[in-house]
């Protein structure tokens, strides 16, 4: 009882922690914890404390079950997971992480590619950084690596990895991480890593070498979208760079190459993932895990409208509706989305930032496409009413009710 109660005190720290990491003094309270070495004290614990192993000799807190997701020790190292993907998330503190010949390591990667280093590596104290032969985010992947795929903490090491890798995109960080084995990973994990990244992709089309591979890869993203539509986001918003930089014979290789990019490039793909993205939320059933769904089909619309293709994209989806039998559902269900995604997002500046960091396509142009999109004027080929006939209309309805 005495080990329990010491793990469950624990776990009540590492939570305040948390909770702290994602206040309104979030950077006060980073400022003191880097201060105080809390990160290079947490490397120090982890394999003595955090992710020691229990054996028949020495005490195991499962109670009957050693799988409980409820146990005070899968308890304790959840909410440890939660703190380091509390700490990284969208902050230059996240270095701190690493050791000092890590951060070497990520200096030579930007040197070789011939990439500046990002600011907040070269700002970050190396006396406050890990000690030891190994980081805190590459024991971290060690052990992550080793869980089986039904493990509890493999959700939540995944988390908490992506978390470094959240915020502006940085050539080094990614492949600091896909050299030590990453392709294998969850949708979101795998989207952060290979975003924009034209080497990411070389790899990843080596590791689906087979047309059955390939399909197989595709059968997971289709069959949970909800999970996957992070990483359809990424391979389209990438799509749309390298398509940009035709001048780079690399670039020009894969694209032609890539059976994901490949795929990605043909319009009914895009317009596939288009009707799937709206049909699966609406409204009342909006949460913040599948809020992301609105987001991703709000990219491929935007980048369809930089090229002057919105009115293409709009007319399919009313076609799509008219093939399916029910004129009307997916637009209005849309148009719906739209007007929460404006009263959800036009008054929450972070949730704004981390749109324009993730996406590299200013918040401005976002809030413009939706704005269009919810324009009144049915003579207007980017406005979703001009596409949806009259006995139809159902945008005077109000869905957005608190």
């Amino acid at each position: 009882m005495k080990i329990v109660h010491e793990i469950m005190y624990k776990v009540e720290v590492l939570y305040v922690l948390c909770v702290l990491l994602m206040g309104r003094q979030r950077n006060q309270v980073h400022k003191m914890l880097a201060d105080f070495r809390l990160i290079p004290g947490l490397n120090n614990l982890f394999d003595k404390l955090i992710w020691r192993k229990y054996t028949a000799t020495n005490h195991v807190v499962h109670g009957q079950n050693e799988n409980c997701d409820c146990s005070p020790e899968i308890s304790f190292k959840i909410q440890f997971l939660r703190l380091l993907q509390s700490f990284s998330d969208h902050h230059e503190n996240k270095y701190l992480l690493l050791n000092s010949q890590e951060l070497n390591e990520l200096s030579a990667i930007s040197m070789k590619a011939n990439i500046p280093e990002v600011e907040a590596l070269v700002n970050t104290d190396r006396s406050l950084v890990c000690d030891g032969k190994k980081g805190l985010l590459t024991r971290l992947l060690t052990v992550m690596k080793r869980e089986p795929p039904d493990s509890s903490f493999r959700f939540w090491q995944a988390r908490a990895v992506e978390s470094f890798l959240r915020g502006a995109t940085s050539y080094a960080d990614q492949m600091f991480l896909l050299k030590r084995g990453l392709l294998e990973s969850y949708f979101d994990l795998l989207g952060e890593l290979m975003k924009f990244n034209i080497d990411a992709f070389k790899r990843f089309n080596k590791y689906v070498n087979t047309p059955e591979k390939f399909e197989a890869f595709m059968t997971q993203i289709n069959s949970s979208l909800v999970d996957s539509n992070m990483l359809v986001r990424c391979i389209v918003l990438s799509l749309d760079r390298f398509e940009s930089q035709t001048e780079d014979v690399k670039v020009v290789e894969v694209l032609s190459e890539c059976c994901l990019l490949s795929y990605m490039a043909r319009v009914e793909s895009r317009l596939s993932f288009l009707f799937r993205l709206i049909n699966i939320i609406n409204v009342q059933t909006l949460t913040q895990e599948n809020v992301s769904c609105l987001n991703t089909s709000l990219v491929i619309l935007m980048l369809a409208r930089r090229k002057a293709k919105l009115p293409f994209y709009l007319n399919a989806l009313r076609e799509k509706e008219y093939a399916e039998k029910y004129p009307g559902f997916l637009l209005n269900n849309f148009h719906n989305l739209l007007r929460f995604w404006q009263r959800h997002y036009l008054n929450k500046d972070k949730d704004s930032t981390c749109l324009e960091n993730s996406s590299c396509i200013p918040f401005s142009y976002w809030k413009e496409t939706v704005s269009v999109l919810l324009g009144s004027d049915r003579t207007s080929l980017c406005a979703i009413a001009s596409y949806i006939d009259e006995p139809f209309m159902d945008l005077d309805r109000d869905l957005l009710e608190d």
